[in-house]
């Protein structure tokens, strides 16, 4: 896999799509307030569509974007789960001892200092349920990267089948990671995390300009959010790609010559 190729054939992509179509980058930034529009127009990128599709077709559009909801709510659910799980003792724990109240966040230091000395037990507690909390975070975080492994596939999976089952297939999808290469496939997920990571930071510093930050922080999420999507969305799509029996290849010049999907 060149991934050097992938990533600049992604970026012409995302490019083309969006910039000098203004209508169009409009239309999809509307599409984030109805989310299920947004999602459907995300299958039709999975499916292969190259350039990137005119929205439209609206009804299919919203019915996609739902079931390719409904298969990341089931693949999550667990670590959503679990994280609920681990938090509600601790948080109960704090209730429990009235730390949330008017009174206790009065509290001078000699106070507080007072009041935990009359309160012994209220320590053991938070010990236990802390540990509790770290250790079904710890789990969290392991399933969460199992889950990301065989998601990522699986909901391009979907978008190709059209069958929500086969975004489960566990079976099917490690055959196909096993013919993309799972060196190949875990620097695919590096690589991609790590980029969303950077432009989540990058939205994220608008955020600590003082008064008018949270503004910028919207403004410009409305902004880059869809050409992230459609890079995002295609980068998954050639790696799905290179997973495939008779895998496409890639033109040398991504931006010149459209990868056959």
């Amino acid at each position: 896999m060149d991934f050097g190729l992938m990533l600049d054939d992604s970026f012409a992509y995302a490019k083309d799509g969006v910039w000098g179509r203004w209508t169009r980058w409009l239309v999809l930034i509307g599409c984030m307030i109805i989310f299920p529009l947004i999602l459907g127009y995300i299958v039709r990128i999975y499916r292969g569509e190259r350039p990137a599709p005119e929205p439209g077709e609206w009804g299919t559009l919203f019915v996609d974007g739902l079931k390719l909801f409904i298969v990341h709510i089931v693949y999550w659910a667990p670590v959503i789960l679990l994280i609920f799980m681990a938090f509600i003792p601790f948080i109960m724990t704090l209730l429990s001892a009235g730390v949330f109240s008017e009174n206790f966040s009065s509290m001078s230091d000699p106070q507080l200092e007072r009041w935990l000395d009359n309160h012994p037990e209220l320590i053991s507690q938070l010990l236990l349920t802390g540990g509790f909390m770290a250790f079904l975070l710890f789990i969290a975080v392991i399933l969460a990267i199992v889950i990301t492994f065989f998601s990522f596939l699986g909901i391009v999976r979907f978008a190709r089948t059209g069958s929500i089952s086969e975004a489960f297939n566990f079976s099917a999808i490690l055959d196909h990671i096993g013919r993309i290469g799972w060196i190949n496939y875990i620097i695919a997920l590096i690589t991609i995390s790590i980029i969303g990571y950077v432009f989540s930071m990058f939205l994220r510093f608008f955020s600590f300009i003082p008064l008018i930050g949270i503004f910028l922080q919207l403004f410009f999420t409305g902004i880059f959010y869809i050409p992230f999507i459609l890079f995002s969305a295609r980068f998954s799509v050639l790696v799905y790609n290179a997973g495939e029996e008779e895998s496409p290849q890639l033109s040398e010049s991504a931006g010149t010559s459209p990868v056959r999907s």
